[in-house]
């Protein structure tokens, strides 16, 4: 039965708490408000912290003189304790709320309506769920602030006629509710409708009509999850079920019970449907994680299908395990359930029909047949799917094989009716075939006499020109194949010579930028040649000459008294260490030491370690991977040494800065450098700062195929991004 919702109130609600949440709330006109919420939406939870909580809360409504809460309170009270199985209890609440009604304002009078429709329902008293249905219909009907209301109470009372068999009016009667579901300007409950509509065919077995709906819904049931959902999947999985599509019936009970917005019943009912499918399915491989869901969840209590499914679902997990006493006790157990006056002989045929062929199993035939024919009594009173028909048909034939017995009254009647089925389906397929037929024959036939008529006309026309249309042909057809293979030639030879000459002008472009790179490679190596020749002469060569002058004066004064040749002799040996330093860091320059020895990565941390301790700035690093790099080519190895050498000074002498980042990745097929400074940027003064240093490091990373990015803001600092790929190391 759908949940009755309250009437339409512009905004959203608030949010729906937990019962945990409601539970550590004060007492206050909020938490009864929050309580009667909770147990009125269907993903309520029965408990006895549930029925302590709404003891709690009546008590304190009834203190206060709040009948408008006291009688919600009452009436959701009936539905938790129906919940639970107090079918007693649940009576006295929902009497004792019926005593509230001409109290009540209109909001709270439909609420109200709607828990007692569903209590006396759920009870099985149809008589006073009909006299509140009506009462609701007749409440709401000229009050369009409740047509929601309205719309759910209306299929509520369609479900009612359904129940007590009065199904004339049903199709009329939801074209009624379809209409004002339309009317509600609410798609959700338009499409609820629309597939509440479907499963009332469906119970109709009326399935083609149900399937014309569902076919524009059932795209959205996936993709848009609502509380609904899990019904819908319901409605798929009983409809397979019914016409033997165990497969199908099984995919959508497992979706239903994987919904995270499916209540606990209709887990537990699904979880008890999978074990029965799988069953039919012979399908056993996931049938004690079945069973472990199935004890988790428990029995539905709220119909009798329900109930008898789970029995049945216990009877069927241990007829798989053969534990056939524990099987035996539980399908006894399943037949005798009993409701009111509810009866499901769809459910009863089934339990029957696997109780006798565990019989037949066991070789007592003659328990076996006596169970048969209880359930061939129940196929014969009732009308029956054809899938429990045969089920039962099937387990019949299997008993077959235990006990030599006649064919079955009811088999032949089952067997005669397929006949009969496929007898009619032939005779219509031979009468559709004969009229095709026919219309064929005198198509051919109309179509015979004019070409009669017109062959007589164009015979002697025809001889003529044979000869000439076959000569014309041939000539044609040799023109066209030389004309073809002509074009076809040349555009090939044609396309062969363009390929040519794009490759080749590919090739020279890539052999001028080749030559291109090498050539400014060469002139920026020169000029660094120059400046390093020019370093040596101005400061080596001077300093040098210096000492060299020292060194003669103090030749000559070395005895003399007065002299200051000690003094003489300190100078010259402080020079002697400067220019061994000057020397040591251009050798350095052009060949880091620790490069050589001990690897790249090594070399790098010492040029870090050098900068910092030489320059008053601090430096930051980041490296990973490195530690490999003996199967690098030498020249990449010593030009990506220089091509950060090279950032680097250019931070140390222009940008003024005091900090370095210096980022290193090892990639598969690359190495990724970054350094950033926090120096004054790039500015108008320093765009052309160490023009040939600059040149050189452009050059470097163009000849190894690299990618250089150097962006920089004044007063902002300056960042350089370079991206090298790592050729491969070439075996000799």
């Amino acid at each position: 039965m759908s949940t009755i919702l309250s009437a339409q109130t512009p905004g959203s609600p608030p949010p729906l708490k937990d019962i945990s949440e409601i539970k550590l709330m004060p007492a206050s006109i909020d938490k009864v408000n929050q309580l009667v919420r909770y147990c009125r939406n269907p993903k309520m939870i029965y408990s006895d912290d549930l029925k302590n909580l709404l003891e709690e809360s009546l008590r304190y409504t009834q203190e206060a003189k709040r009948d408008e809460l006291t009688v919600s309170l009452l009436s959701v009270t009936a539905l938790a304790e129906l919940g639970l199985g107090n079918q007693e209890n649940a009576i006295k609440y929902i009497k004792q709320a019926e005593a509230f009604l001409g109290q009540l304002p209109e909001r709270a009078v439909v609420n109200v309506l709607s828990d007692l429709t569903r209590v006396y329902t759920r009870i099985g008293d149809n008589e006073k769920s009909i006299v509140y249905n009506d009462k609701l219909e007749a409440f709401t009907k000229d009050k369009p602030q409740f047509i929601i209301p309205r719309v759910l109470n209306l299929r509520n009372r369609i479900n009612l006629d359904l129940k007590a068999g009065n199904n004339e009016k049903v199709k009329s009667n939801y074209e009624i509710v379809l209409k004002l579901a339309k009317e509600s300007n609410n798609p959700a409950l338009l499409k609820d409708t629309r597939f509440s509509y479907a499963n009332v065919l469906l119970n109709m077995h009326k399935d083609d009509e149900a399937f014309t709906i569902l076919k524009d819904l059932i795209p959205d049931l996936d993709n848009a999850m609502t509380d609904r959902t899990a019904l819908f999947f319901e409605i798929l999985s009983r409809n397979y079920e019914k016409n033997g599509d165990y497969k199908n019936a099984f995919i959508y009970a497992e979706k239903t019970f994987n919904l995270p917005n499916a209540t606990t019943q209709q887990k537990g009912n699904s979880i008890n449907k999978m074990i029965n499918l799988s069953f039919l399915l012979k399908n056993y491989s996931n049938f004690d994680s079945y069973y472990a869901d199935h004890k988790k969840f428990g029995m539905d209590q709220n119909s009798l299908h329900s109930r008898k499914q789970y029995q049945l679902a216990e009877s069927r997990y241990f007829d798989a395990k053969e534990n056939h006493k524990l099987a035996k006790a539980n399908y006894f157990k399943a037949f005798n359930l009993k409701m009111d006056k509810q009866a499901n002989p769809n459910m009863d045929v089934e339990i029957l029909t696997g109780l006798a062929s565990l019989y037949a199993r066991e070789g007592k035939s003659d328990s076996a047949s006596f169970y048969f024919k209880k359930a061939e009594g129940l196929i014969k009173k009732y009308s029956m799917p054809p899938a429990t028909r045969f089920i039962y048909a099937n387990a019949f034939k299997n008993f077959a094989q235990y006990a030599s017995l006649g064919q079955d009254t009811l088999i032949k009647n089952l067997e005669q009716e397929m006949q009969l089925k496929d007898t009619l389906y032939h005779m219509s397929l031979s009468k559709i075939t004969n009229e095709l037929e026919t219309k064929y024959k005198v198509n051919e036939k109309e179509k015979e006499l004019e070409l009669t008529k017109k062959q007589k006309q164009v015979q002697e026309l025809e001889l003529k020109e044979q000869k000439q249309r076959n000569l014309l042909i041939i000539i044609g057809a040799t023109i066209a194949v030389l004309l073809f293979g002509g074009i076809a030639y040349i555009l090939s030879q044609r396309k062969k010579q363009a390929i040519l000459l794009h490759n080749a002008a590919v090739s020279d472009l890539k052999k001028q930028h080749r030559i291109d790179i090498m050539n400014t490679l060469t002139d920026a190596q020169e000029e660094e040649k120059k400046r390093i020749a020019g370093r040596l002469h101005d400061e080596v060569g001077a300093m040098l000459s210096i000492a060299k002058l020292n060194i003669n004066t103090l030749q000559d004064h070395v005895f003399v008294a007065g002299s200051e040749a000690e003094h003489k002799l300190t100078i010259t040996k402080t020079l002697m260490d400067d220019i061994s330093e000057t020397v040591r860091n251009i050798s350095h320059a052009l060949m880091p030491i620790a490069l050589e020895k001990y690897g790249f990565k090594a070399a790098i941390l010492d040029l870090l370690a050098n900068i910092k301790a030489a320059n008053s700035l601090s430096v930051e690093h980041v490296i990973e991977g490195l530690d490999d790099t003996k199967h690098w080519p030498q020249n990449f190895t010593l030009s990506a040494y220089r091509i950060i050498q090279e950032i680097l000074n250019n931070a140390i002498k222009h940008a003024q800065a005091t900090h370095l980042f210096v980022q290193l990745i090892e990639l598969d097929h690359a190495i990724t450098i970054y350094i950033e400074d926090n120096g004054k940027g790039i500015t108008t003064e320093n765009t052309d700062a160490n023009g040939v240093g600059m040149k050189l490091l452009q050059t470097n990373i163009a000849y190894l195929s690299g990618k250089l990015e150097i962006k920089g803001e004044p007063n902002a600092g300056t960042f350089a991004l370079i991206e090298l790929p790592i050729p491969k190391a070439v075996n000799l």
